[in-house]
């Protein structure tokens, strides 16, 4: 987080600085502070100082769903079947606490948090960058988390499922990058009430379409032998989708109240309340699975095209502003799948092929409340 901030504090000084092309830093830096020219002050407007701090606490809750329809036969006689069953990993939910903070200039934003209070069997991190225009914004997302995992297995020859808990943890990251446009640009800001960079001064909404990237990533440790007995040795599974969607979102504003001896953004009162539903659909859906034997590749990496899944993102907000402080609480859930095409792996003998079928889902759910001061 140092080497942004030190960059975004450095944009100021280069504009002054002759050494620098100050004509191209002044217009990046105005392109980023000054009020869209397309939109209707009557109903958005930006505050006037530049910069923005914050202090966060946020709570989340991620999950990954993984299901493998496996089979395993001899080799040598194709007919054979020693294995026929199914086995579902799912990584335990708790709920993480974090506390951070965030900086902001104008319509750029960079956040991070750091765990507190847990007992997770690892080292858990999230950061977060945006850039949000009236119009137009995009944001790049990254959480990792270390935690258990609880299995069933069930195969043709059993009586019943065999539950089970790993013995070590399992490891889970996530990467989301979206790229959103508002339709109606000119009367609606999609960030006032999830950010507090924006001034939503009348009840307005818009259409929003929206681009996405995720990256879900589930992996386990090779230590893990009951697992990876039964999965031939995948201990990995990456998804990777685009997705694009539309939906509408909505800035609902009660109240808002200005002094008589206003002076820019200071002596008004405002409250927003937000709300936003968007599906989509996953335009490329491709998995990676990663296996600790040889499967015809000799980095034991297998790659199969996936199928159209569907993916859907909600998001609510409510922002209390007032002079130059807001306080601002969210919340967001997030879900995408995948499912790959059957794969086969061969043993390292060559005595024995395992054919595997497998779906997944990553989701999260978040909670924010940011205290926020402008400067």
């Amino acid at each position: 987080m140092v080497f942004p901030l030190v960059l975004c504090l450095a944009i100021p000084a280069a504009a002054q600085n002759d050494s620098f092309p100050r004509r191209i830093l002044k217009e990046a830096i105005d392109f980023a502070t000054s009020p869209d020219r397309k939109h209707d002050s009557t109903y958005v407007t930006r505050p006037s100082q530049r910069w923005s701090f914050s202090l966060e606490t946020t709570l989340i809750s991620t999950g990954a769903f993984l299901s493998s329809d496996i089979k395993r036969t001899d080799y040598t006689h194709p007919g054979s079947s020693l294995i026929n069953g199914n086995l579902e990993n799912r990584l335990q939910r708790h709920l993480h606490k974090k506390i951070g903070g965030s900086v902001g200039f104008g319509s750029l934003s960079l956040s991070s948090s750091f765990e507190v209070g847990s007992k997770n069997p690892g080292k858990n991190s999230f950061m977060s960058l945006a850039f949000r225009q009236p119009s137009f914004g995009g944001r790049i997302q990254y959480f990792k988390l270390h935690e258990y995992v609880n299995g069933t297995l069930v195969t043709d020859d059993m009586a019943s499922p065999v539950s089970f808990t790993s013995n070590y943890p399992g490891t889970m990251r996530t990467l989301t990058v979206d790229a959103y446009y508002l339709v109606n640009h000119r009367e609606f800001t999609y960030t006032a009430a999830t950010d507090g960079n924006y001034i939503q001064h009348r009840s307005a909404g818009s259409w929003i379409a929206i681009a996405k990237y995720m990256q879900g990533d589930m992996s386990f440790d090779p230590k893990e032998e009951f697992m990876l007995s039964f999965s031939s040795g995948l201990r990995r599974y990456t998804s990777q989708q685009v997705c694009l969607g539309a939906g509408y979102s909505y800035n609902w504003v009660p109240f808002y109240r200005v002094s008589s001896d206003v002076v820019s953004s200071k002596g008004y009162r405002n409250l927003t309340m937000f709300l936003s539903v968007i599906p989509m659909a996953s335009l490329f859906n491709h998995v990676t699975a990663y296996s600790i034997r040889q499967d015809g590749d000799s980095s034991g990496k297998s790659k199969v095209d996936g199928s159209i899944v569907p993916v859907f993102t909600v998001r609510a907000g409510v922002n209390f502003s007032w002079d130059r402080f807001a306080v601002v609480a969210t919340a967001g859930y997030n879900r995408f799948g995948f499912r790959g095409t059957p794969l086969s792996i061969l043993d390292e003998n060559k005595s024995f092929k395992t054919s595997i079928d497998s779906r997944g889902v990553f989701d999260d759910l978040t909670a924010k409340m940011s205290i926020i001061v402008r400067l």
